[in-house]
């Protein structure tokens, strides 16, 4: 079994360092580097190689989606999981518009980390159980493959 690599993007060190623990341990997902904000971000991946970038939405410099959208020109094949505690329509529709493979909210448990991070790397969009019927509908209309929609179980 091959280790995902994971980049963690966020400005807060309690959340880095807690997503760090969670994935201790996982056999089969590895937290290659971490980052503060987008523009950090940038500089790591133009150096190196993720299997999935663990990018918070609200940072100072450059924010999660205007960096996501940098990503994606850069390697269109990289896999980008947005995470916030916001969970609303416009971020998730922002994310995914972006090139995000899905959306986690920062109170979902380790389970649904380890989860959504092994679906993002399989290419399979991920979405929180938090997002509400009517915002996956308009996230839904956003996707050009509705198809590779899975739920968080």
């Amino acid at each position: 079994m091959e280790k995902i690599n994971v980049l963690i993007v966020d400005d807060r060190d309690i959340v880095r360092d807690s997503l760090r623990v969670t994935f201790s341990g996982v056999k089969d997902i590895y937290v290659k580097d971490e980052a503060v904000d987008g523009a950090e971000a940038m500089r790591l991946i133009e150096k190196n190689e993720y299997d999935v970038v663990l990018m918070d939405i609200n940072m100072p410099n450059m924010d999660g989606i205007k960096a996501t959208k940098e990503i994606i020109k850069i390697n269109p094949n990289m896999k980008v999981l947005a995470s916030s505690f916001y969970v609303t329509p416009l971020y998730i529709k922002e994310m995914i518009r972006a090139g995000s493979y899905g959306f986690i909210t920062k109170g979902d448990n380790r389970a649904a980390y380890i989860e959504a991070v092994r679906t993002v790397a399989n290419g399979t969009v991920y979405l929180s159980d938090e997002i509400n019927n009517e915002t996956y509908d308009q996230v839904l209309s956003y996707l050009k493959t509705p198809s590779k929609i899975t739920l968080s179980a």
